[in-house]
């Protein structure tokens, strides 16, 4: 995971590095005219991008077979323009005739280098990297930098955050002119970046399907998207995720394999582009029908991994009456690609958290049994805590966290004796001391499952009071973990309203006196009037008479 959060860290960076010099390179050509002025703009811009201490521009002149030097920086970059290479003289005048990028380490160990130039001006190359520029097949002519700043070398990384933006310099030397072309392209890798940051950091797989789909319409000016997922055993399509007007009608909605457009792109496995509905035999019109939406024009791409297909991606609609084109269809085929690793593993990891949830109750439920009182206590704190964090307002994650440790806070009590557990007389102190272990059992058993790891302080320090008078750590206040503290309510609350085998359980009105009366001292008061408004909201999940025959006093 560590390795993988690396390379998409790295992923981010360079696509982040790409933006900027895109960015920078529509601003030149659409500000100059001139090329040598769009040269030895675009030559500053990667200069600094990639630490270089010199450079130069160096275009073909067919008439004489040369080299010129049509844009050049560093301390030699005014005296060396008057200078020519044949082709074939030099690093720059081999790549100008091979065609292909040279990286230099170390300039006076390669036999290709000419010390003319240097000679000439003075300047010493001490490493470099040369690239061509080509139009198609054409060589007209190469980009060469020089000398690392800080005693560093070029490598690869320099020559593939150059290399993508030598077409377009290609087609300024050819035509001057594709500003246009290059702010949708900055628009794109801009969305695809944005697409890989959110790939890269999160496991929702909901939250990854809205995310995906509201940046594929964006890019490609769509009214609606939607993704469908292969059902293999039933042989059907079903929607996942939509965005538009209707996109809560076709949630889990059903398409036959081979049915409609989505069902060809799945049965097929390959894109489509349709202009016109109206006009495909393919074109399913029921869904449209039973959701009263209109589709005119569509583009699906298979979501694929490398092992299977595993969905569909539709674009409905071009908004403003403008028609999809084939760059449209490469750019979704690429969000898809860029996507469909991703909704694979958040779907994997769904799964196995549903078998891990499912894991974990049992476990509650048997901690419970043990302690024959508690039977179904920790489902009770569960339920009491959730509502809590729910009326404070908690994120998805935060409730996910807080369920989990209300589940698990009495788990410690694995380690503790059962005669101990189940004695229906008083505690005697020592026997209480050996109760007051529980939650540093829990914390030690927990240690071993990575997924629970962040709330093992919450399940450990969830017997602490307000006034810093409970266990095991004496913390107080806000040095006890917010979620410990409202756990700690939910945890005396479902207790009081328990029946045992010393009293009755308490009507709710009387527990709710007690949360009021240990508010500042055993509970957080800032969360007591909260937690109440909360619990009474949710009356239902307190029965106060869940009958239990309890053996002994917590």
């Amino acid at each position: 995971m560590k390795k993988k959060n690396v390379k998409g860290a790295e992923q981010i960076k360079r696509l982040g590095t790409e933006v900027k010099i895109l960015r920078q390179v529509a601003e030149i050509t659409g500000r100059h005219i001139d090329l040598g002025k769009v040269l030895d703009r675009f030559l500053s811009v990667v200069m600094e991008e990639t630490d270089s201490d010199a450079g130069s521009f160096l275009l073909v002149d067919d008439v004489t077979d040369t080299l010129y030097f049509a844009a050049a920086r560093g301390k030699a970059g005014e005296r060396i323009k008057k200078f020519r290479l044949a082709m074939g003289e030099g690093i720059a005048g081999w790549v100008a005739q091979n065609g292909m990028p040279i990286i230099t380490p170390d300039a006076s160990k390669d036999k290709r280098h000419s010390k003319r130039i240097s000679a000439a001006t003075g300047y010493k190359t001490r490493n470099m990297v040369c690239i061509p520029v080509k139009y198609e097949k054409e060589i007209l002519g190469v980009i060469q930098l020089l000398n690392k700043k800080g005693g560093g070398v070029f490598t690869r990384d320099d020559v593939d955050v150059i290399q993508p933006f030598l077409s377009y310099i290609a087609v300024l030397i050819k035509n001057a002119g594709l500003t246009i072309e290059n702010r949708k392209r900055i628009q794109s890798l801009e969305h695809i970046m944005e697409l890989t940051k959110y790939v890269n950091s999160t496991l929702n797989l909901d939250s990854l399907l809205d995310i995906m789909l509201d940046i594929s319409t964006k890019m490609l000016g769509g009214e609606a998207g939607s993704v469908l997922f292969i059902d293999d055993e039933a042989e059907e399509l079903v929607f996942a995720a939509a965005t538009g007007r209707k996109k809560d009608e076709l949630k889990n909605t059903r398409v036959p394999i081979g049915k409609g457009i989505a069902g060809w792109v799945a049965r097929e496995d390959a894109s489509v582009l349709v202009p016109d509905v109206k006009n495909d035999p393919r074109f399913y019109s029921k869904t449209d029908e039973d959701i009263k939406f209109r589709t005119k024009s569509i583009i699906a791409v298979p979501l694929r991994t490398k092992e299977k297909l595993i969905g569909v991606v539709e674009i409905l609609n071009k908004k403003n009456g403008a028609q999809f084109d084939e760059q449209d269809k490469l750019l979704l085929e690429a969000l898809a690609n860029q996507a469909a690793v991703a909704i694979e593993n958040a779907k994997l990891y769904s799964e196995t958290k549903d078998m891990f949830l499912s894991t974990v109750k049992s476990l509650a439920a048997a901690i419970d049994t043990k302690d024959a009182y508690t039977h179904g206590h920790s489902e009770g704190v569960t339920e009491l805590s959730v509502a809590i964090g729910k009326e404070l307002g908690f994120s998805a994650k935060e409730i996910e966290d807080l369920r989990l440790a209300a589940l698990f806070h009495d788990i410690g009590k694995i380690g503790i004796e059962e005669s101990i557990l189940r004695k229906p007389s008083k505690l005697t102190r020592a026997e209480y001391e050996e109760i007051k272990k529980h939650p540093d059992f829990a914390a030690n058993i927990l240690l071993s499952i990575p997924q629970l790891k962040e709330i093992i302080p919450v399940i450990r320090h969830h017997h602490e009071r307000y006034d810093g008078n409970g266990y095991p750590a004496g913390l107080k206040g806000d040095e006890i973990p917010y979620h410990s503290r409202i756990i700690a309510i939910a945890d005396t609350v479902d207790a009081m309203t328990t029946d045992r085998p010393y009293r009755k359980a308490l009507a709710f009105s009387r527990s709710m006196e007690e949360v009021k009366r240990c508010s500042g001292t055993q509970f957080d008061p800032g969360l007591t009037g909260i937690a109440i408004a909360a619990m009474k909201k949710s009356r239902l999940k307190m029965k106060p008479g869940r009958k239990k025959q309890a053996k002994r006093r917590k």
